[in-house]
């Protein structure tokens, strides 16, 4: 996601903090996921052992394209482990081999992802939504910045219980970084993780049948393989919850899948009260909650949630706006 073309990227985060060091990369790949949103696989160097790319699940990137001024912010959607050069099963040795199958985590060289929505007005975006033909292979340079990240900051991470996703549209681009790398790292002990996620229907999707249309919602596919993958190990427990704002009462409740809750409405308080108590089992102390999407909304959530939490609240409830 990129932000509004109004303020440049680079001003709007003057404060926040970013790295030093630019690192060059070369978009490898490009995936449509919808009519809006495009997927971008950025290779990252692998031979730079001194400077390593490295960032934490829920930053941003400083995209600079040559011959375009300003440069643009976008959200790692990928996770750290993906933008590691991982060693070949071969070195590995038993039980890897040459017959082995690669663990998804293995199978690809060092990358780093971005969803960018299409925006005409804003250079660095709209070079990005050229016909593919025309920059796969390109270089272009980035540098992370950002303090909306996993782990969060002042909070004990041993005494977390439960954890609260709210994301609104593209807001999503930062949590699935973090629930990914939840679902990567996660293992000393159960946690519970809560998803609230309220879109759109897709452009072109609202005379699709429920599965077509699950299947064009940002990232939601990749939500429901983590849920299917976690329902096994146990290690996450999550609950999903999608809220689609536009779309007919009768598409919610055609057929509804086991894995997730679809809501014909927007988030209300006592969704994100049901998601910070889990119906009493939940300490306030042993909860966080991370807040992605436009700036109206995410005022609204972040002011219900430091509500319900209490004391808690200020130190608890982790935002970031996008416009």
């Amino acid at each position: 996601m990129s932000r509004e073309d109004s303020i440049p990227h680079e001003l709007r985060t003057a404060a926040e903090p970013r790295q030093n060091q630019l690192y060059p990369v070369r978009l490898s790949q490009v995936d449509q996921i919808n009519l809006s949103i495009r997927l971008l696989r950025l290779a990252l160097p692998s031979h730079d052992k001194k400077h390593p790319f490295a960032f934490q699940p829920g930053q941003w990137l400083d995209v600079h394209i040559p011959f375009i001024a300003t440069a643009g912010g976008f959200t790692i959607t990928s996770t750290p482990a993906d933008a590691q050069l991982l060693p070949s099963l071969e070195s590995l040795g038993p039980p890897f081999g040459a017959e082995a199958t690669a663990p998804a985590s293995q199978a690809h060289p060092p990358y780093v992802e971005l969803a960018v929505q299409e925006s005409p007005g804003n250079p660095p975006a709209a070079w990005l939504w050229k016909p593919q033909e025309e920059i796969l292979g390109q270089e272009i340079n980035i540098r992370v910045g950002g303090s909306f990240v996993w782990p969060p900051t002042g909070v004990d991470i041993h005494r977390i219980q439960n954890v609260v996703f709210i994301a609104g549209g593209v807001g999503i681009n930062p949590l699935i970084s973090i629930l990914a790398h939840l679902h990567q790292t996660q293992s000393v002990r159960p946690l519970s993780v809560r998803f609230l996620y309220t879109s759109r229907l897709p452009p072109g999707q609202e005379t699709a049948s429920l599965d077509a249309v699950l299947d064009r919602v940002l990232f939601l596919p990749r939500l429901r393989e983590i849920i299917r993958s976690q329902a096994l190990s146990r290690r996450l427990r999550i609950s999903l919850d999608l809220f689609l704002t536009n779309s007919a009462p009768s598409l919610a409740a055609t057929g509804p899948p086991t894995d997730l809750a679809i809501h014909s409405r927007r988030i209300s308080e006592g969704d994100t009260r049901a998601a910070v108590d889990g119906d009493g089992e939940f300490d306030p102390q042993g909860t966080v909650a991370y807040v992605c999407g436009p700036p109206q909304m995410t005022d609204e959530m972040v002011e219900s949630l430091k509500g319900i939490l209490g004391k808690a609240g200020d130190k608890r409830v982790f935002f970031e706006k996008w416009w």
